[in-house]
């Protein structure tokens, strides 16, 4: 993911949020104190955020912990993905579903679904195939797909292969899943002045008991009432290479 599409996918609205205010701290004996003396007022159970340099960090084994990079696969080439549109002359913008599999976590103001598949991986003249690593994927791998990329506890993000388009589209591939949905909003969504979203809440990816949810449920590793096995594995997975697993984002309603 290029830096652009980390700020299109931090920027888009998120129904969560809550003001926040960043406040500068410094270790002190076995306490963090407010950079200009005293102790930072919050209630018990507070969860924040420390940024600070890795060099400062004094043990080796945590700086591992918290620094180390890891690739998870988590769905196969030519999968398929449903995408949410806005498109204002789209009638019928449900008709791909069943009642039984009907999505989960739909944006509002969705009104039209396109049908996208994970293609081959992206071609890089001058590169080697890479062999099958197993859980830790190579950087060019040997077939597409989707992948769970981590850096410590600092970065979560999915990277796609190529995504092939739905067909009888003009442009037949895209080189990403933030370039396919790009390409289908300047298509369907001719009402916006920018054709960009956020992919993890736009883009629906299908589970093993057939209902469809947003990509962000595998990238935060959330838990719905119903216990998937897809989320379940990966997270699992995760826990026993990392020894973390990213805190839950707060519970709220899903449409």
């Amino acid at each position: 993911m290029t830096k652009a599409d980390a700020t299109m996918s931090d920027n888009f609205f998120d129904p969560l949020w809550t003001e926040k205010v960043t406040v500068p701290v410094k270790r002190v004996g076995d306490t963090w104190e407010f950079f200009y003396g005293g102790d930072v007022p919050v209630k018990e159970g507070t969860l924040g955020e420390l940024s600070f340099s890795v060099a400062s960090i004094a043990d080796e084994a945590f700086r591992q912990r918290v620094t180390s990079q890891v690739s998870f696969k988590i769905l196969e080439e030519d999968t398929t993905l449903m995408v949410a549109l806005s498109d204002r002359f789209s009638s019928k913008p449900y008709a791909e579903f069943d009642a039984k599999h009907f999505p989960q976590g739909i944006p509002v103001g969705t009104s039209r679904w396109a049908r996208v598949r994970l293609g081959p991986p992206k071609e890089k003249k001058g590169d080697k195939p890479a062999p099958s690593a197993g859980v830790q994927q190579s950087l060019i791998p040997e077939k597409g797909g989707l992948w769970l990329k981590l850096k410590g506890l600092e970065k979560c993000e999915l990277v796609s292969s190529t995504v092939l388009m739905p067909d009888g589209f003009p442009e037949p591939t895209a080189t990403s899943l933030n370039h396919a949905f790009t390409m289908l909003s300047r298509e369907y969504e001719k009402h916006r002045i920018s054709n960009t979203g956020n992919v993890y809440t736009r883009v629906f990816y299908q589970d093993r008991d057939d209902c469809w949810y947003p990509l962000d449920d595998l990238r935060r590793g959330v838990q719905a009432k119903v216990e998937r096995t897809l989320l379940n594995e990966l997270w699992t997975e995760v826990e026993k290479v990392l020894g973390w697993r990213p805190l839950r984002a707060p519970s709220g309603k899903r449409r």
